[in-house]
């Protein structure tokens, strides 16, 4: 079975080993809150509180700005210069993007009221672009350090032209812009100004879900044609339980008609029901044959991406698992859902949805929605795609990575406790491993980042292979 296939893994991975693995490290003296890898040059670009570093790919510092601490207050309204009692504040870099196409490093912070700047991919001490006179419709992050941030880079078509776009996908902040997926330009363009949120779909905006759903947004992502959002939220204002959610939207949809949020459970009665991290890869041909084979993911390719999702229970965090979710079974069940929604003519979540009386096949002539068919949609728990948990562990897993070495499939599972599984990188600093773990283009760098520190690790095919367990040089 899949399980028993992860238990020989996990089992060769736990022999250990007494070898050590290469590994560097960058510590900053603020707490991390985001990592992001240029992909063209392979530098990476630390976003801590109060700072923004540009390291090499062996994590020499290249460069640092400062982006606070800045005087402002939680009721003001930028510019700061006109606003009463502000006081020194912390800024926590929520949102940090590489926007390659124009040699930009997009970095939003929670200080004024979430609104962003544009950095010199080459150098981050030269700021490209800020203005913080633009108003509420420039408003991206958040001021609150609870609400988590996720974007991803897409494109927007008007007009004949093409232009350069970033989605967001924000919880609700009490004083925060009330997007809650929000499409933001990165170019002026006639009306338009730069960061401005340019399609208005209130069924998407935080207000009407304020109190009853509460989104706490862990990913997003873009494969075919869509782009993905994944997070948790409450089902009502009855119930205070989370749920595990990924929407799904047409990239070329202009009014998000296609929204759709479909219910991800993991492990048996949806027991680790909190998203905490995920990663989309191909798996290797030995994990795709084995999902294949036991029935439960439809067919699965090594060309088949995969969600691979680390999740716990609401009342229990050091209890964890991994589950995994074909993006081909997601866009199924999602399709599924959109059907139902358009057939029973009704939305399946409220604030808006304006039933009308709907022709035959109406979805199949309007895959992306439309304005005259139902919508938001999301799924009932009947609609729920489910899965296994391959694996649980008794810790709390706050991160995933995943690679392929000749055909078969490797995960790397942060824990809380500042522990690297699935090679056994056991750090001795025992910090929490945050969502930014990741592999470089060649993956042969593990990076790996704690609240105040990025460690990478490099290993070859012997280390990978063998699964040695090593104990971090941090």
């Amino acid at each position: 079975t899949l399980l028993q296939l992860w238990a020989f893994i996990y089992a060769h991975l736990s022999q250990g080993g007494s070898g050590k693995i290469p590994t560097v490290e960058f510590i900053s003296e603020s707490l991390i809150n985001n990592v992001v890898q240029d992909p063209q040059t392979g530098r990476i670009y630390l976003g801590a509180v109060n700072n923004i570093f540009q390291l090499s790919p062996s994590l020499q510092k290249e460069a640092r700005t400062e982006t606070g601490p800045k005087k402002d207050a939680k009721t003001c309204t930028p510019p700061a210069s006109g606003c009463q009692d502000t006081v020194l504040m912390p800024n926590s870099n929520k949102l940090l993007l590489v926007h390659p196409s124009n040699g930009s490093l997009i970095v939003c912070g929670s200080r004024y009221r979430g609104i962003c700047s544009l950095l010199n991919l080459s150098n981050v001490e030269q700021e490209l672009y800020y203005n913080d006179n633009k108003g509420q419709r420039t408003y991206v992050a958040s001021i609150e350090d609870n609400v988590n941030v996720v974007s991803v880079m897409s494109n927007y078509t008007k007009n004949g032209r093409t232009f350069k776009v970033f989605l967001v996908g924000k919880g609700y902040g009490s004083l925060d812009s009330t997007k809650l997926i929000s499409t933001r330009i990165l170019e002026d363009y006639q009306d338009w100004v730069v960061f401005e949120n340019i399609i208005e779909a209130s069924a998407v905006q935080t207000a009407p879900f304020v109190l009853k759903y509460l989104h706490d947004f862990q990913h997003a992502f873009k494969e075919d044609g869509f782009v993905y959002f994944l997070f948790s939220r409450t089902l009502d204002g009855t119930d205070n339980k989370n749920l595990t959610y990924v929407s799904r939207l047409c990239e070329n949809d202009q009014h998000y008609y296609s929204y759709t949020e479909l219910q991800l459970t993991c492990g048996i009665k949806n027991r680790y029901n909190k998203v905490q991290a995920a990663y989309v890869a191909f798996p290797g041909k030995e994990l795709a044959r084995v999902m294949s084979q036991s029935g439960n993911y439809g067919t699965v390719t090594s060309f088949t991406k995969v969600l691979f999702m680390v999740a716990h229970p609401d009342d229990d965090e050091s209890d964890s698992a991994l589950c995994m979710y074909p993006l081909n079974s997601i866009n199924h069940t999602a399709k599924t859902v959109n059907v139902f929604g358009v057939k029973s003519k009704q939305c399946l979540i409220v604030p808006s949805c304006y039933p009308f009386p709907l022709q035959k096949d109406a979805l199949g002539n309007f895959k992306c929605g439309a304005e005259h068919l139902p919508s938001p949609l999301a799924s009932k728990p009947a609609f729920a795609l489910k899965a296994d948990a391959v694996l649980t562990m008794s810790v709390h897993l706050t991160a995933v990575t995943v690679a392929v070495e000749n055909d078969h499939t490797i995960a790397f599972l942060g824990s809380a406790n500042g522990e690297v599984f699935k090679v056994e990188f056991t750090c001795g600093f025992f910090y929490k491993v945050n969502k930014n773990l990741f592999l470089d283009q060649s993956q042969s760098h593990l990076y790996i980042t704690t609240e105040k520190r990025v460690c990478v690790y490099i290993f070859n095919t012997y280390y990978t292979l063998k699964f040695w367990q090593s104990t971090c040089l941090c």
